[in-house]
């Protein structure tokens, strides 16, 4: 049962202006945000909570958003959904901040389709995962990552969690693909493998990360360009990457110390997490999750979710 019917909570906040929108196009660099995809009580896309979402984004002032990816449960929607709502998506955000589109799938052919339909759509660019049988063949996963370059001329950004994945094969595989431009970067050690690109891809690659942004400051300072964390929080995001850019390092590091309290509680819950700040924020009608039923916040995490929302209630831009 949603938490919405056990308890109800005030909309965290009143409107605040909003931050000058962001030029699209390239180089990607910022905060681009993983957005979650809400979904009604049937199980159904909520696709005006959708729009909603992408609007707020653009009004927190994030440099760019991705959907489908991990955190918006690109595993539980259907081939049309993916296909209809990158379209609501493109059209809602109306070339205010770029919008990367999932490409992923298990195998080449369904990607391909979602790369051409990313590029029909008007998106700025595509992630793409490794195919989502988790194939570590590198012939497999360089024929797989050449057709979707070659399917679109939207600029490609590949997201590592897999060992797979080298920082070595990266760096060839761009020589290779002229579109392959971007690497978000999951896989351990980040930081170090964030030096390494700023060191041995000589602009062939911009590295970017993930993680729920838990390490951003040391990522930015090894070269990482920019993160790709969860939505809930984007104004935060957003301003911590602004302040550290115009050099208030000091200002951006205390509010980055500010954010943390919910990357770790975030940890222990998961993405329902993004959902339940969504929902008090007003974006979201929901917290439902595809793949369960059961609500994984107890009192205890909507407590501790309660004070976080305190001390960062002062920063919101939205």
């Amino acid at each position: 049962m949603s938490p919405v019917s056990r308890r109800s909570f005030l909309a965290a906040g009143a409107a605040a202006s909003a931050a000058p929108a962001r030029a699209a196009g390239e180089p990607f660099q910022g905060v681009f945000i993983i957005m979650q995809t809400p979904f009604l009580e049937s199980l159904e896309i909520d696709g005006e909570s959708l729009r909603r979402e992408t609007d707020f984004l653009v009004r927190c002032g994030v440099h760019g958003m991705v959907w489908p990816a991990g955190a918006g449960e690109t595993a539980a929607l259907s081939h049309d959904e993916r296909l209809r709502y990158a379209e609501v998506i493109v059209k809602e955000a109306r070339g205010r901040t770029p919008v990367l589109i999932g490409v992923h799938a298990p195998n080449k052919f369904e990607a391909v389709e979602y790369a051409r339909h990313a590029e029909k759509t008007g998106a700025d660019g595509m992630l793409a995962l490794s195919q989502t049988d988790n194939s570590t063949d590198p012939a497999i996963l360089t024929e797989y990552f050449t057709a979707i370059a070659s399917a679109s001329r939207l600029p490609l950004c590949i997201q590592v969690s897999s060992g797979a994945l080298t920082v070595d094969y990266l760096i060839g595989l761009a020589r290779k693909l002229p579109t392959f431009r971007y690497v978000k970067e999951e896989q351990a050690p980040v930081p170090k493998r964030v030096t390494r690109y700023a060191k041995e891809a000589k602009g062939l690659l911009t590295p970017m990360t993930g993680g729920g942004s838990r390490n951003l400051l040391n990522e930015m300072a090894r070269g990482s360009r920019g993160t790709m964390p969860g939505a809930g929080f984007a104004d935060i995001q957003a301003q911590i990457w602004d302040w550290y850019q115009a050099g208030r390092k000091k200002e951006a590091r205390e509010l980055f110390g500010k954010m943390l309290q919910m990357a770790v509680l975030e940890q222990q819950t998961g993405y329902v997490l993004q959902k339940e700040i969504l929902r008090r924020r007003g974006v979201f009608r929901t917290v439902v999750m595809r793949g369960t039923r059961t609500f994984s916040m107890d009192q205890g995490d909507l407590q501790e979710l309660d004070e976080i929302f305190e001390i960062l209630r002062p920063y919101f831009r939205v």
